[in-house]
């Protein structure tokens, strides 16, 4: 009985909302003058249920439209990157110098640095209140040592450029070279992808490209101590840091700004 109720229960309401529908008409042709009374009654009657149903669906359509439009933007803010890093790799190459944004540095002092982890990250005590933002460069003595990964109000994470993970753009002092920056998490560094037919000499040095407003090009990195053995026509380079990484005591990090007291 249970089973034969909840078949007929849908028929039911679909056979009393049929004979509301045709009483609703007969009542407009019948009597003219309730027809705006009739559909402004039919309206109020749905307008509940609809209400969710239309907002949903705007829901949906403007966030999918918000998806499409945010694609479509990244898209276009990569291929300018990419053509704005061509664009500067080309005048480094002719030697012309990029002039550099306005320099602004605040001075911190590092807090935490894990055994486990002494060539990949270290702690900092300035955040986001010093004018601390993340990708900036960080340096000591002058030598680039890595980039803030994360931003607190108070500290910052700094990735070490001799980590494995680290890569970043660089360039061959002498000769404007470009390669990567890279470690191996046990202190050393290399610049890949040089051609092997160039000839790099041991003693030249090596500095940032041009990688953003947060990383301005020509920041010291260290020199060339040797090379590798070649590799699908590339040669890399054994990189000496400048900086003394295994005595940080205090970094300066690159602001882009005035500098904060």
């Amino acid at each position: 009985m249970n089973i034969l109720d909840r078949e007929l229960k849908p028929w039911l309401h679909g056979a009393v909302c049929v004979l509301l529908g045709f009483c609703v008409l007969w009542a407009m042709m019948t009597f003219p003058k309730l027809h705006f009374v009739l559909v402004d009654g039919v309206n109020n009657a749905l307008y509940y249920p609809e209400k969710p149903a239309m907002e949903l669906r705007n829901i949906v359509k403007y966030s999918s439209n918000w998806v499409l439009e945010r694609s479509s933007l990244q898209e276009r803010v990569t291929r300018l990157e990419l053509t704005n890093r061509a664009m500067s790799e080309e005048l480094q190459k002719a030697g012309i110098k990029v002039s550099l944004p306005k320099e602004g540095k605040v001075t911190a002092k590092i807090t935490l640095r894990y055994p486990d982890d002494w060539w990949q990250i270290f702690r900092i005590d300035r955040g986001s209140k010093d004018g601390i933002k993340e990708g900036a460069a960080v340096t000591s003595d002058g030598f680039l040592i890595g980039r803030v990964t994360r931003v607190a109000p108070n500290h910052s994470w700094v990735h070490m450029i001799t980590s494995s993970s680290f890569l970043i753009a660089a360039a061959v002092d002498e000769t404007r070279d470009l390669g990567v920056i890279n470690g191996d998490d046990k202190g050393n560094l290399t610049l890949l992808y040089v051609p092997e037919e160039r000839e790099l000499k041991v003693g030249m040095g090596v500095s940032t490209s041009l990688m953003g407003q947060h990383v301005p090009p020509g920041i010291p990195i260290g020199k060339i101590i040797g090379s590798k053995e070649s590799k699908d026509g590339f040669r890399p380079m054994k990189i000496q840091a400048g900086a003394h990484l295994t005595q940080l005591y205090s970094v300066e990090v690159y602001t882009g700004g005035e500098k904060k007291e």
